[in-house]
């Protein structure tokens, strides 16, 4: 906190010290000179209005400056984020102690309604740390905070202011609402008296996940000795007030280096338990003052010890209740038998070493008894826990002790009996046989009902039960409004998380037969056509330490307009992620698909990556139910069909939960089997340009569209409609800001062409009747087209024009292709009858020739068969005579042997 103040004393001082030094006659370029030496300095953006007030009359003879509307918005890390804003910052100077250029005399400083936000990110870096480092000749960056102002204070007040601290790193919170201080005290002196004083309205302080105080009025009024060559501050009379516990403190607090040197004790200065019993939220109401009250309270402590960035002072505090109850007048049960025994101490500042000692808390309602008690040890390296709570509520009682808030009912019966003991390291180490857990928590038959509930929340029956490895949940069985759920599963690793140590791990059975979400909506909200306004939303962080799996099942759940049914599948959160592990359901008619998670590791900028399958989903349908689709497919709105889908998206979302369309990038495919366009106001202009009402009922059939979504344009690649019997092929992309701009081509008829497809007509009549040619025009002609303006204001241009000039040359091109194809048929006609005579011709003189050939060739074949035919005869005579021969020369052979061997 200390370098906080330091940070916006000095952005002021700085402020303060340039304006002063410049002549205030120069107001513009005094303006922009300290707007510009301001952020030259800072790493943020410092701005404030330009109506700045120098004035020497108003605080005669001193002299004022004031500032309105200033603002310090954090850079990089921290963009978007306002540091501080505040409506006036004004300051009073001894204009003598700066014209003699000695110690500058700061008579008051005022911050008006000033709205601080410090935060610290779980890197550690915080957002107040924005003085800029400068190097000096060494080239070693030097510390600026170290940087001495020669000025004396002697009033700073602070009206109205709302500050807000959020730590992550120590996981803290605090809230200051409607905070008022007053510093008075002569800073021109080495020895002074320094008084303070402050209210709030209403101070909130959160650490570890635990409320400590919540909304409580706050008060101090202190005197303190200021020695400043020492830089040492020592308590005399002061008074600090929460609600209505009283306390001092007592002691002194050094800061002559970065060091903060402290020993300081503090105590109640009232012991009645009432005024402890103002802390307590939802008893300090506005009857409390007639709130009947007994009993003791012991309420001290020290912080002894350094403060810095590496050590804390030891420190204790105790808290005794004794004998004590409460009872309001006008409900008819106390609060009885009230002990409470808390020691947290630590002797050394290590903050391991701190041991918090709850021996004894102890309440009875009416009969019923509640116990606590708890040990706990070595909190930072190996969390030790000796813990016990025991006790049986019916809470129906609890109206009878306590006045609620209008519209608040409760009822039910909880019971727990809980022993735990044992370290984390145990756990750590799965030696869960020497870590004891054991027990149960049980809530049955109950009822809250609240003005922040739309309806009341019932639940019939839950049980958690204990043991060291996990904690088992038996049942959950709960209905708000329509609503209803039931869960089993269980958790691991639950007393390490508890501990402060370790991530939550859960397995988990969600279902249901009916969510109607729309029972927590604003009745404009569910009953609206669309997807409702989320600007009232924060982007809700998913925590780093949990790891969940829940296996969800809801029949039906309501959403504004939707009805979705059947939706199934796993829901994982596990480091800052929610992820959608094969989610399917139904929604309006159709079938989805659900893959991918939403994360917040930077909680400034979620993001979602999503892969969706959807199947038959109307156009129509679509268009209504869903804002990114009127965004990046606006002509859904007129279309008549069903589309199929599949595509991959992921996006950066603002703190509403809304896509930042520039950065959203999404690709995939679009399956139309059949679809009609309704008076679309880009295809109504384009039948008007190109005189052709059917471009009015453009149809797509079996189309697939490859698309993509890249920098606030939806891009698709070529696809093709219907035009009658013809094809529409379009290209190109549209804005998310409505705007078009798609390139296409398209054939129509040639009558399109107007009087220009008339006077084409005449000429080619003419030039077939003089030619004796039966040329004949195409009947259709390709169109360009450039589509552009936006879906309620679209513009079409084509070349239309260019295709009559072009038509002309066309006819004149077809008329000498037809004069030459004559020639050419004349000139093939009379070679063909030329050379038909030459064959004929030389067909008879081949002919004679043959016939002569022929009788020549008779009369050698005649005298050849004549010359055969002797040579036959010959031979025959020949062969007769040899036969002769031959017989006569065998019979006389015969002869001779006959008589030879006949004697």
């Amino acid at each position: 906190m200390k370098k906080i103040l330091i940070t916006i004393v000095v952005t002021l001082l700085l402020l303060v010290a340039t304006l002063v030094a410049i002549p205030f006659f120069f107001k513009d370029k005094i303006i922009q000179l300290v707007k510009n030496q301001a952020n030259n300095n800072i790493n943020a953006v410092v701005n404030f209005d330009n109506d700045i007030e120098l004035s020497l009359i108003k605080s005669f003879p001193n002299f004022t400056l004031g500032i309105h509307n200033l603002s310090i918005v954090g850079v990089n890390e921290f963009e978007g984020d306002t540091l501080m804003s505040m409506k006036t910052f004004s300051a009073t100077l001894d204009v003598m102690s700066v014209i003699k250029g000695e110690k500058i005399q700061i008579i008051k400083i005022l911050l008006d309604e000033p709205n601080i936000h410090a935060i610290v990110l779980k890197n550690g870096k915080a957002n107040w740390d924005i003085v800029k480092a400068t190097a000096d000749t060494t080239g070693k960056a030097e510390d600026t905070a170290q940087t001495k102002f020669n000025i004396a204070l002697k009033k700073l007040e602070i009206n109205q202011a709302n500050i807000s601290y959020d730590d992550k790193v120590g996981n803290m919170q605090a809230v200051l609402t409607n905070f008022n201080h007053t510093l008075t005290g002569d800073f021109s002196q080495d020895n002074f008296l320094l008084n303070i004083s402050m209210d709030c309205d209403q101070l909130s302080y959160t650490t570890g996940g635990l409320t400590y105080l919540n909304k409580v009025k706050a008060t101090v009024n202190a005197d303190i000795d200021a020695n400043m060559k020492e830089m040492k501050f020592t308590f005399k009379e002061n008074e600090i007030a929460l609600n209505e516990l009283l306390f001092g403190f007592d002691g002194n607090v050094a800061m002559k280096t970065d060091d903060i040197n402290m020993n300081i004790t503090y105590q109640a200065t009232k012991t009645d338990f009432k005024n402890f019993l103002s802390l307590v939220p939802g008893v300090y109401t506005k009857d409390f003052a007639s709130v009947k009250t007994s009993g003791k309270l012991g309420f001290n402590g020290f912080a002894k010890g350094t403060y810095n960035a590496t050590s804390l002072p030891a420190f204790a505090f105790n808290l005794l209740v004794e004998n004590a109850m409460f009872q309001y007048p006008s409900l008819p049960a106390p609060v009885n038998n009230i002990q409470i025994a808390l020691a947290v101490t630590n002797p050394n500042g290590n903050l391991n070493n701190t041991k918090v000692d709850l021996s004894k808390f102890h309440f009875e309602i009416m009969n019923d008894p509640f116990d606590a008690k708890m040990i706990a040890t070595n909190v930072m390296r190996d969390p030790a826990i000796d813990a016990a709570f025991k006790g049986k509520l019916n809470l129906d009682n609890i109206t009878k002790i306590v006045p609620l808030d209008e519209g608040m009912k409760v009822s039910g019966l909880f019971a727990i009996d809980l022993t735990v003991k044992g370290s984390m390291s145990t756990i750590e180490a799965k030696q869960y046989e020497n870590f004891d857990a054991k027990g149960t928590i049980e809530l049955s038959k109950f009822m809250f009902a609240s003005k922040d509930l739309p309806k009341p929340m019932f639940i019939n029956s839950t049980s958690l039960s204990f043991n060291p490895k996990n904690v088992k949940l038996q049942s959950f069985d709960a209905k708000i409004g329509n609503s209803d759920m039931q869960m089993n599963g269980e958790l691991s690793n639950f007393f390490a998380y508890t501990l402060g140590k370790g991530v939550l791990k859960g397995n988990l059975n969600f279902t249901s037969n009916t969510i109607d979400a729309n029972e927590f909506l604003s009745p404009e909200t569910a009953t609206q056509s669309e997807q409702p306004d989320t600007a009232s939303l924060n982007a809700p962080e998913i925590p780093d330490n949990i790891d969940f799996t829940l296996n969800a099942n809801i029949k039906k759940l309501k959403y504004t307009n939707m009805d979705i049914t059947n939706f199934g599948g796993q829901v994982i959160i596990t480091g800052a992620k929610l992820a959608f592990n094969n989610i399917a359901l139904y929604v309006i008619d159709a079938g989805v698909r659900m893959n991918g998670f939403y994360e917040t590791t930077n909680p400034k900028k979620p993001t979602m990556t999503m892969a969706f399958g959807i199947t038959k989903m109307e156009f129509k349908k679509a268009f209504a139910t869903f804002n990114t689709i009127k965004k990046i497919a606006p002509i859904a709105e007129n279309m008549v069909g069903d589309f199929s889908t599949d595509f991959n998206m992921n996006t950066v979302l603002d703190q509403h939960l809304n896509p930042v369309y520039n950065d959203l990038f999404a690709e995939g495919t679009l399956n139309v089997p059949q679809a009609g366009f309704n008076n679309v106001k880009l295809f109504n202009k384009a039948a008007e340009v190109l005189k052709y009402d059917k471009l009015k009922d453009p149809t797509l059939r079996n189309v697939r569209i490859q698309f993509k979504v890249e920098k606030g344009r939806v891009f698709t690649k070529p696809f093709d409609m219907m035009i009658a019997s013809q094809k529409l092929t379009l290209s190109g992309s549209t804005g998310l800001d409505q705007t078009i701009d798609y390139l296409g081509t398209v054939a129509i008829p040639r009558a399109a062409l107007g009087t220009a497809n008339n006077a084409l007509d005449g000429i080619m009549a003419q030039a077939n009747a003089k030619a004796g040619t039966n040329v004949k025009l195409s009947e259709l002609i390709n169109v360009n087209l450039g589509l552009g303006g936006t879906f309620t204001s679209p513009t079409v241009k084509s070349n239309l024009s260019e295709i009559a000039k072009n038509e002309a040359n066309s006819v004149k091109d077809q008329l000498l292709n037809e004069a030459d194809k004559k020639r050419k048929e004349l000139e093939a006609k009379a070679k063909a009858e030329a050379d038909k005579l030459k064959k004929e011709a030389e067909a008879k003189a081949q002919a004679e020739i043959n016939a002569a050939k022929a009788k020549v060739q008779a009369q050698a074949d005649k005298a050849k068969a004549e010359a055969e035919r002797i040579k036959k005869e010959a031979e025959a005579k020949a062969k007769a005579e040899e036969d002769r021969l031959k017989k006569q020369a065998e019979d006389e052979a015969k002869k001779k042997l006959k008589g030879l061997f006949g004697k």
